[in-house]
């Protein structure tokens, strides 16, 4: 689970703990690279498939969300993770071993070269995409599964697709749509707010119990809707109501996620709310990541179940996000 990472990654470009200038070099330190992503022959239009967590107990059903994509000379469908909670598209060295091994006739499409591949190309969609160097993670198990239909996943999608473009999540549908512009008849009817895009991450700003919050959206993590700290866990949770505690694993280091009923509800511009349902935070983390998170400024991080019943409108390129009903 990279939820931890996310958090802290992202928390580290917030703060200046040590002063304007321990801000910057952390800032520098932790900014994505460049974006070398290019896309041609928008919109591209494609199923959604959720991802579930097995090895979660309990299991989650909607862990993340797959899009898939095509590969030249590879007759089989493969799947890419969204993940708007990472700045870059990524790559998993084992995935890309067995598939080699499987299609001869990729040749050295995928050949690593210093840790990335120099020019990964796919269809997504109608579209054709291009990454150059894109990062190969030492992930995967590195086994095709034996049934042609299930989903073969080789790395995950980040917001480099995002940048300057529109990203439509048709929850209810199970469909998704990059393009250039909103949709007329999707603006018309959905209701928009403020989004920011800093360092290529998504922040939601909302209203909690009428509160004012920006909020990270990370579509990679949805075994949770808010994640947040234990401090703001305490207020939001239901009076008397029994915690669930789950045991996750982030980069090899155990830690505890608690979900409490909470009824706190979640405002997205000034006709849409939602009820929460749950709120969680995480435990196991060390103090210097507890005060990074006491003291950032960001209020949490949600995920993909507060817009699952209706429609997300990720317009980046406008500055600002929307949800609708079906």
């Amino acid at each position: 689970m990279k939820t931890l990472f996310k958090v802290l990654l992202f928390l580290v470009l917030l703060l200046g703990l040590s002063g304007v200038g321990g801000y910057f070099y952390m800032k520098r330190k932790f900014a994505p690279p460049t974006n070398q992503l290019r896309i041609a022959g928008l919109p591209a239009t494609g199923a959604l498939r959720w991802l579930a967590d097995t090895v979660a107990r309990p299991a989650v059903p909607h862990a993340g969300l797959l899009v898939p994509i095509r590969l030249p000379s590879c007759p089989r469908t493969c799947y890419l993770q969204l993940d708007t909670g990472a700045p870059y598209t990524v790559l998993y060295a084992h995935q890309l071993t067995a598939l080699r091994q499987r299609y001869p006739a990729l040749g050295t499409s995928l050949q690593l070269q210093e840790n990335v591949v120099p020019e990964f190309r796919f269809a997504l969609g109608s579209a054709r995409v291009v990454v150059g160097n894109t990062r190969v993670l030492i992930n995967g198990t590195g086994k095709m599964p034996a049934d042609s239909l299930a989903p073969f996943i080789i790395g995950s999608l980040g917001t480099d697709a995002l940048e300057g473009r529109v990203l439509v999540l048709d929850y209810a549908a199970r469909r998704f749509t990059l393009g250039t512009e909103v949709p007329a008849s999707l603006a018309a009817r959905a209701t928009f707010a403020p989004l920011a895009f800093p360092e290529r991450r998504l922040l939601l700003t909302a209203a909690l119990n009428g509160e004012p919050r920006q909020l990270l959206f990370d579509s990679g993590t949805s075994a949770y809707t808010l994640l947040t700290s234990q401090e703001n866990w305490l207020q939001l949770a239901a009076s008397g109501a029994a915690a669930r505690t789950d045991t996750t694993n982030s980069w090899g280091k155990k830690l505890l996620l608690h979900t409490a009923p909470t009824a706190a509800r979640l405002g997205f511009g000034p006709a849409a709310e939602v009820a929460l349902g749950t709120v969680a935070y995480m435990e196991g983390m060390n103090l210097m990541q507890q005060t990074l998170m006491r003291f950032s400024g960001l209020d949490g991080m949600l995920g993909n179940e507060p817009f699952a019943a209706g429609v997300l409108v990720l317009d980046v390129k406008g500055g600002r996000y929307g949800v609708a009903g079906r």
